[in-house]
Order: structure tokens, then C-alpha cells, then sequence
């Protein structure tokens, strides 16, 4: 039995992320794609030709993965060498490919034959295809070289959303292009597009809509991660390949129902999306009923809202975990706005989603909360597009009151960390004053945790839970002189007064019987399926990542997902992770403090390494017996998203 002894205040900054898995995908180690297929796929459709041209950024996904190959493979085989129809491919962004065909150190274009790939030009050099130029270029060559009655463009990359862009090349930078820049390259190719589909994660949102909707009549995209592998393009590759006059409809039905079939069948764990929306019917219906919603938030937000806002915000299921993009429809229930929810179903032509998730239904919108630093690049895309877009106003003073509270209620907080934004701009906000922040002013992390009966509480009002939107457990061991973290967990538990209870088992999330740092990440749950998950930094074969730890309705007790790499630009949504093979090397990371519980240094303990064979057991261990004592504290957020650390309680014999 522990006893509880002392209580020290501290201060820790913590941080999530997202993903799903490659549990599809398999290194192909020098295959020349040649594809032996001698199959008579018999008569096929030559009445129109249609060009589809596939922007394909290799990246860390064929280097690492060899996923590139892989989707190269699929078209080769779907492809039944029908004259009609051309599929022109560009490569680059990689440091290697796993075939004897591409070349990594220059981008290359290549059009699929029936049983390979064969090059047809090879004098594009070493650019970057993280570049709107590059696109550009690659899309008015496909079109002069190979003209057809129609085109589609399938752009195969890491994705980060509105705010983030698309591709990352792996030759030059992990800065990826804005959508800005990649509207301006689809307005300078000057071609119109069947389809414009992005096999890349979070791609699927109303600023993605607006900034294709000129050069396409449909989008096809992910509204969350996508597992490593993507798209299947064998089935739709054939029928396009029998067909060039297949209805488009037709056409991204399959391509939506194939994916979504493979993405569970290689990972029954990972929630994957795909959507096909009709981009006219965006800007004519959804556009106006968004800019709506926006007029209605504003006036709420000029009357003194912002509290109700928040909250409601801050409830709202977001993509990928804490990336700022929230499900369209969801937010509409939410307001009962039935216009928009009416608009959204007729602009989307098509859903669907493997059955492990909840809360999806197509389309995303950029709604800044845990990070404000988006914004900017958002709002330069609402004004670069050729139609009147409201949202960026309503968002921009609901960031400056967020930001303002920060100021006022956070003596850490000034305003010169958010002046380098152009959106910040707190001069016009006097409804907002000292008196409304005074109201709001209650620090948790300074009132006394006290004793009552067998457990220590903090006494929590109805007034604080209103402005409370999450809390998080968190938890350090006494490690020589100084604190090692082990994370934090959404566990915690109210008393009958709806008191928070600081207390816990004293057990924590163990690898192969050892203890191991653990970030919670995001819970699913629907009337016959639960999934809970979260990660564990790490290094992975000399690379930083996060070990995804899951429990779900068919492993109560606990399975390794995978794995993902973490990349030093934020914005990239890691397109997946990789499943552990025998023979990988992880080496869990705790972050360490001194003793006055300032931030010193990250490190990884011998007696923590895995070096894989078989599967790495996931169970719950006791935290004295490995480590000593430990203390645990909770970190509450408020509706500013100011973060609280409570005073800790001490576990020890």
C-alpha cells in the first residue's frame, strides 16, 4: 500500500499528435516493376482518351517504406494497355526509391505501359516538388505531350491540411506548399480537371475545396491520416484502363470503396476517410451557408459569447488529435444549423469510412484552438480565392480574444509572442476588458489540494467547470537527484461534489514488463467498438518517433500499432506508421528535470531498450517497484487554453 505524503507545485508543457499505420505496406528491395501479366483483358473503350497525370513526391515514405514503389506497382498492374489513356507519372522528393527504375537524385517523368514503366523525359533535373512551379510544369507537359478529351491529377505526398499544405521533399526541405501556392500552380497550368484527388492525409477540407474548385469539377481526399500505403490503385487504375469514358462519379466511387477496404483490412485499428465532393456546389451552396455560420459566431462573439464559443469548440472531435481541423458537419449539429448541414450533404458526393471510428462525415474546416500560428496562411488563401469567404473574421477575433485572455490571465504571456501574426490585433476588443478577464481569473494550480477521508481532492466549483475544458494525469519518478516524466493519461476521477480526486493505482504503461513514458492521445468509442491509443516517445533504428500503444474492443489488453516518425516541421501529419519487425531498436525517451523541475535534457536508459523479436507486450506495472517513488499532479486547461498545474501529491512506501 503507497502513502501519501507531500504536495509540490510545478509547471510542464506538454505535446500530442496523430496517426494510423503501414501495416500494408512491405519494402520491395531493387524491383525493376516489370509486371508479368500476359492477361486478355479483351475489347476496351476507345472512343475518348483521358490523361491522368500523378504528381508523385517520394519523400521518407519511399526511402524509409518503399511505399512509392509500392502504388507504381498497383498502377502497372491496373494498367491493361489501353492507348486511350495515359498515365504520366513525375517522380522525386526522395533520397532513394526501391526500384532499379527511378532515380533519386533528379525528378524524372515516366508514362506506364502494360507490364512497366518506361521514361519519357529525363531532363527535368534536381527540382522541388514541394514547389508550386514544379507542378506547374509537370501539369502543362502532361497536357501538351499527351492531350486527351480529359485529365484527372492525383497529388501522392504528407499532407498538413489548410494550414499546413501538401508535400514535403525529402531533397530539399520539410516546408511543404501552401494552398495558396498550389491554387496559383493549378491556375498557371491552365487545365481542367475530371478529378483533382490527394493521396495524402488531411487533405479533405472546405479551404481544399476553395482552393481547386476553378480547375476541377471533384475532389477526392482524406478528411484524417491516411495509413502509409494509401490509395489502392489496381481496381480503378483497370477500370479508367477499360474505360476512358467512365463517369467520374463512377470512377472515385471505386477509388473511395477500394482504399477504404484495404486501409481496414491492413490495419483493422486505424480509423481511415475518403470523400468525393462536387466543387461547384461548394462555392454556390456550402460557401454562402458558411459565411452564415460565420456572420452568427461574430455577433455572438461582439455580444460577449466567447465562454459558450469555447466551449463548444473546445468538445468538438478534431482530425488527427490536436491539428486544429474539426469535422464540418459536427459543428453544424452543434449550432442546429440545418442550412449548412443541408449545403454539406449536397456538395458531398460520396463517403465512406472504415466502421472503428466516429464522428466523421467528409469535410473538414480549419478552426484554430491549440495553435493559433496557422491563421495567417489561411486567411491569405480566403483572400487569394476568387470568392468571398467570412470564416477568417469570425476565426481572427475569436484568436484575439483567445490570445487576449492568454495575455491577461498568464504572466508568462505577452504580446510580443503573438505580434508576429497579422491577424493579432487586440485594440477593438472592449467588450473583453480587465472586468471579463477578472471574472475568469482562477488559477488551479494555486489553490491547496487537502485531505478528505482516504483520498486528497481539489475543490472544483460548478462556475470553474464551466471554464475548464480538459484535464489531464500526469506523473514523474524520483530518479537519483532529479525527476524523469512519465507522461500524462485522461484518467481521473470526481468525488460525489464533483471534486477532483488526486489520487491514482500507482501503476503505469509498461513495454515487456518495463516502464515507459506515455501520452495519451484520443479515445473512439460507438455502440460496438472502442479504440483507445496514445504514444511513446522514442527513438527508432537512430530516428526520433512515437511508438503507438492502442487498446481497442478486440485487444482489452493492449497491443503496439506502430510506429511513426516525428518530423521537425510540425505541420507534416505523419502518413501513417510501420509495424515493428524483428531485429528494430527502440529506445524510449523520458524527459528529464532538476530539482527544482526546470527542463534539463531528454535521455534513453539502457534497461529500457527493445530490441524487437516477436511482439512487445503491452501491460500496466507497478511504478514503486521499478522506479520508487513518484508524484502525480494534473494539468487543467481553461477555455483560453491557459494550462494549470496542480499542486502534486507524493507516492511512496
Amino acid at each position: 500500500m503507497r502513502k501519501q505524503k507531500a504536495v509540490i507545485s510545478f509547471f510542464l508543457i506538454l505535446v500530442l499528435m496523430i496517426s494510423c499505420t503501414f501495416s500494408g505496406c512491405f519494402i520491395i528491395d531493387d524491383d525493376d516493376l516489370l509486371i508479368e501479366d500476359n492477361t486478355d483483358y479483351g475489347p476496351y473503350d476507345t472512343s475518348s482518351t483521358y490523361t491522368l497525370m500523378v504528381y508523385l513526391c517520394g519523400s521518407d515514405l519511399e526511402s524509409w517504406w518503399s511505399c512509392a514503389t509500392a502504388d507504381l506497382r498497383e498502377m502497372i498492374e491496373g494498367y491493361n494497355g489501353n492507348d486511350s489513356v495515359n498515365i504520366i507519372i513525375q517522380t522525386g522528393g526522395s533520397y532513394y526509391w526501391h526500384n532499379t527504375i527511378v532515380s533519386a537524385d533528379r525528378c524524372q517523368r515516366y508514362i506506364v505501359t502494360k507490364n512497366t514503366l518506361q521514361i519519357i523525359d529525363d531532363t527535368v533535373g534536381e527540382k522541388p516538388m514541394n514547389e508550386g512551379k514544379t507542378l506547374a510544369e509537370f501539369i502543362r507537359y502532361s497536357k501538351d505531350k499527351y492531350p486527351a478529351d480529359r485529365y484527372g491529377l492525383v497529388l501522392w505526398n504528407h499532407g498538413g491540411g489548410s494550414a499546413g499544405g501538401f508535400g514535403y521533399d525529402e531533397r530539399f526541405s520539410e516546408e511543404m506548399m501552401s494552398l495558396t501556392d498550389l491554387s496559383d500552380a493549378l491556375d498557371q497550368a491552365e487545365v481542367s480537371f475530371d478529378f483533382i484527388g490527394f493521396d495524402a492525409c488531411l487533405m479533405a477540407g472546405f479551404e481544399t475545396c476553395l482552393a481547386v474548385a476553378p480547375y476541377t469539377k471533384y475532389l477526392i481526399a482524406s478528411q484524417e491520416s491516411e495509413p502509409g500505403c494509401g490509395w489502392y490503385y489496381n481496381d480503378w487504375i483497370r477500370m479508367l484502363s477499360q474505360s476512358p469514358s467512365i463517369d467520374t462519379i463512377t470512377l472515385g466511387k471505386s477509388i473511395i470503396d477500394t482504399y477504404v477496404d484495404k486501409a481496414f483490412e491492413y490495419d483493422s485499428s486505424c480509423y481511415s476517410t475518403l470523400g468525393m465532393f462536387d466543387t461547384e456546389k461548394v462555392v454556390s451552396l456550402l460557401l454562402p451557408a458558411v459565411n452564415n455560420m460565420s456572420a452568427s459566431y461574430k455577433k455572438k462573439l461582439e455580444n460577449g459569447a466567447y465562454s459558450e464559443i469555447s466551449k463548444e469548440r473546445s468538445n468538438i472531435r478534431e482530425m488527427a488529435s490536436e491539428e486544429d481541423y474539426v469535422d464540418l458537419c459536427s459543428l453544424a449539429e452543434s449550432n442546429k444549423d440545418d442550412a449548412l448541414i443541408k449545403a454539406l450533404e449536397e456538395s458531398t458526393v460520396y463517403f465512406a469510412a472504415t466502421d472503428n471510428g466516429t464522428g466523421d462525415n467528409g469535410l473538414s474546416i480549419y478552426y484554430p484552438y491549440n495553435d493559433l500560428s496557422g491563421i495567417d496562411d489561411v486567411s491569405d488563401l480566403y483572400e487569394t480565392v476568387d470568392y468571398d469567404v467570412d470564416f477568417d473574421d469570425f476565426i481572427e477575433l475569436f484568436a484575439n480574444i483567445m490570445a487576449d485572455g492568454q495575455i491577461t490571465l498568464d504572466s508568462d504571456t505577452t504580446d510580443s509572442i503573438f505580434s508576429i501574426f497579422d491577424w493579432f490585433d487586440s485594440s477593438d476588443l472592449d467588450l473583453y476588458n480587465d472586468d471579463y478577464f477578472d471574472d475568469m481569473d482562477e488559477d488551479y494550480g494555486a489553490r491547496e489540494i487537502v485531505e478528505k477521508g482516504d483520498d486528497y481532492i481539489l475543490k472544483l466549483t460548478d462556475s470553474d467547470w464551466e471554464n475548464i475544458s480538459s484535464i489531464t494525469l500526469n506523473c514523474l519518478a524520483v530518479y537519483e537527484d532529479r525527476y524523469i516524466d512519465f507522461g500524462r493519461d485522461d484518467y481521473y476521477e470526481l468525488d460525489d461534489n464533483n471534486n477532483l480526486i488526486v489520487g491514482y493505482d500507482c501503476t503505469w504503461v509498461a513495454l515487456n514488463g518495463t516502464i515507459v513514458p506515455f501520452y495519451f492521445e484520443e479515445h473512439y468509442e460507438t455502440d460496438d467498438y472502442y479504440l483507445t491509443y496514445g504514444y511513446v516517445p522514442c527513438k527508432y533504428n537512430e530516428k526520433d518517433a512515437q511508438l503507438i500503444v492502442a487498446w481497442d474492443t478486440e485487444k482489452p489488453d493492449g497491443y503496439i500499432s506502430g510506429v511513426r516518425l516525428v518530423y521537425e516541421n510540425n505541420r507534416i501529419s505523419s502518413r501513417g506508421t510501420t509495424e515493428l519487425k524483428d531485429g528494430d531498436v527502440i529506445e524510449p525517451y523520458f524527459d528529464v528535470y532538476d530539482e527544482d523541475l526546470n527542463y534539463v535534457e531528454k535521455i534513453t536508459m539502457d534497461d529500457c531498450k527493445i530490441t524487437v523479436k516477436g511482439d512487445v507486450s503491452v501491460s500496466y506495472e507497478d511504478v514503486y517497484e521499478q522506479f520508487g517513488s513518484t508524484y502525480i499532479y494534473y494539468e487543467i486547461s481553461d477555455l483560453f487554453n491557459n494550462s494549470y498545474v496542480t499542486e502534486s501529491v507524493l507516492y511512496e512506501e
